[in-house]
């Protein structure tokens, strides 16, 4: 393996090529994967049992939070990052992600549906623990380990080319092979999860199956023995050598829990990724014609550099994926919106904001709540600022960094906003952020505003072009009919919730 400086001096490059791209998707990736983003830490409300106390914290302004967290340091009993963060950031995402993807989810929701079923004789909520453990399995099977890969075959093309796609990130999809490829990704975890219970074996072999992944993002249809003999052998005298890798970015992780998790964030998770890529290439061609199966290895379009795999036939290059799915294979992030889908996008946000609302409080609070001050399933707040960002900020699209911030900016404003007029006019709230770090007014946090200005990038060069294809093909007279009936719908519930809006427990009162 090459020298570790100069791995990480080759990573540095690449992470500065399409920085912000880079970051946005080892964000989504840390979600996804990790059970919920560092930065947005489980909430730990649930531990205080006293309102009286809750309220208390719920209430803290920023000078009293930074206050509290600097004298708290010095206390011999809190001296973890971890921990300060924790106890001080409650997160926007962090409970429904970590209760949907959280590590031990699956088997701990079962035995807690048994007790309560024949226990405690809440059948309501031991059939929503049923089905979070199950729907967390299967967002571990079909998504999270799948994403992995997908993840992974965007570094690997991002070493050898910088113009690349963010299709690549769907690519286990589009090769037909999610199905082949969850299943050896399961056998992975599965197994490593078994190894970890003899610790030093799972912290072996933990190394050995490192290239599984990257394995399934070059060939989707080895055979799951292949992926793991593969991956073994391209491992084989290198385990050391990647676990002192690991330990240069020690301090970096070290820095990261005093920094609230902003140095993971902008630097160090996507600087791992990018830095665990280039071993993987480097590994394959030092090891490619000397380990068994090394043939299987083929995909020359990906390395172009690998003379002596030129005699394959293109057909079999898993580059050709995009041709499976050719309302897919053009994402052009440049492009005019028309009316139409100006206003689907408009609803589509919408109802998108509320039905993420309603699933958050839904696992938070075991409960059905209808979020919002309108009675459809709609938060217009969502619309509207989805709306500037795709359509009214189209001139700083070629620049990722701008759209960060016009975005972060944009949701900021919109709703600071929207808590105020709605405040003065029903004299009542909708959302509280006190208690978070940097609040303002508790109207809006940087919490939440980091997580909309990387979700308006993400929207912009991925998820709005994706989402127009679809709506393109609607037949025109459909789609117009579809908006007409459902701007009807919707002026209808603004002027009757403009005298009647939609409040109570968990709307606008008993906020967390």
């Amino acid at each position: 393996m090459k020298k570790i400086s100069e791995l990480q001096k080759s990573a540095l490059k690449r992470l500065k090529t399409h920085y912000f791209l880079n970051v946005v998707i080892v964000f989504v990736m840390s979600i996804i994967t990790s059970g919920g983003y560092n930065y947005t830490m489980i909430n730990n409300i649930g531990a205080i049992s006293n309102n009286s106390v809750m309220l208390a914290i719920k209430h803290k302004s920023n000078f009293e939070i930074l206050e509290e967290f600097i004298n708290k340091r010095n206390m011999y009993y809190v001296n973890s990052p971890a921990t300060i963060a924790k106890k001080y950031t409650k997160g926007v995402l962090s409970v429904f992600v970590n209760e949907i993807t959280g590590s031990g989810s699956f088997g701990f929701g079962v035995l807690n549906g048994i007790n309560k079923i024949l226990f405690g004789g809440k059948v309501s909520e031991s059939v929503t623990i049923f089905i979070m453990a199950l729907l967390s399995i299967l967002i571990v099977i079909f998504v999270k380990n799948l994403y992995m890969v997908g993840k992974n075959r965007y570094l690997l093309e991002h070493l050898n080319y910088d113009h690349i796609n963010v299709n690549s990130l769907l690519f286990p999809y589009l090769t037909g092979n999610s199905r082949h490829i969850a299943k050896i990704m399961f056998v992975r975890s599965l197994k490593q999860t078994l190894w970890n219970f003899t610790i030093i074996g799972g912290f072996y072999k933990h190394y050995e199956y490192m290239m599984i992944p990257y394995i399934l993002a070059e060939n989707p249809s080895v055979s799951c023995k292949e992926a793991f003999e593969l991956s073994k052998q391209l491992m084989m005298n290198d385990k050391r050598n990647v676990f002192k890798l690991d330990l240069t970015l020690l301090p970096l992780s070290l820095l990261d829990g005093f920094t609230f998790h902003l140095t993971s964030l902008f630097f160090l998770n996507p600087f791992r990724e990018c830095i665990y890529a280039e071993v993987y290439a480097d590994l394959r061609e030092k090891k490619l014609n000397l380990i068994e199966n090394g043939k299987l290895l083929y995909d020359h379009i990906l390395y172009a550099n690998d003379e002596q795999l030129s005699n394959y036939p293109e057909e079999k290059c898993p580059t050709k994926y995009l041709d499976r799915l050719k309302w897919l294979s053009i994402i052009d992030y440049t492009k005019d919106y028309t009316i139409e889908s100006c206003v689907l996008f408009f609803f589509f946000f919408s109802i998108g904001g509320w039905v993420w609302e309603v699933i958050f409080y839904m696992f938070n609070e075991g409960k059905f709540i209808n979020r919002g001050t309108l009675f459809g399933p709609w938060l217009p707040i969502y619309g509207v600022a989805g709306i500037i960002i795709v359509v009214f900020l189209r001139r700083f699209r070629k620049n990722p960094t701008w759209m960060f911030t016009l975005s972060f900016s944009v949701c900021g404003f919109v709703e600071y906003m929207t808590s105020w007029i709605l405040e003065k006019c029903f004299d009542k709230k909708w959302w509280d952020y006190h208690g978070y770090f940097m609040h303002l007014n508790g109207r809006i946090c940087l919490e939440g505003l980091l997580v909309f200005g990387f979700a308006g990038v993400f929207t912009t060069y991925f998820a709005a072009p994706l989402v127009d294809n679809l709506f393109l093909k609607i037949p025109r007279k459909t789609k117009k009919l579809i908006c007409l009936l459902l701007i009807v719908l919707f002026v209808f519930d603004c002027i009757y919730s403009a005298g009647h809006p939609n409040i109570g427990e968990g709307i606008t009162d008993n906020l967390i």
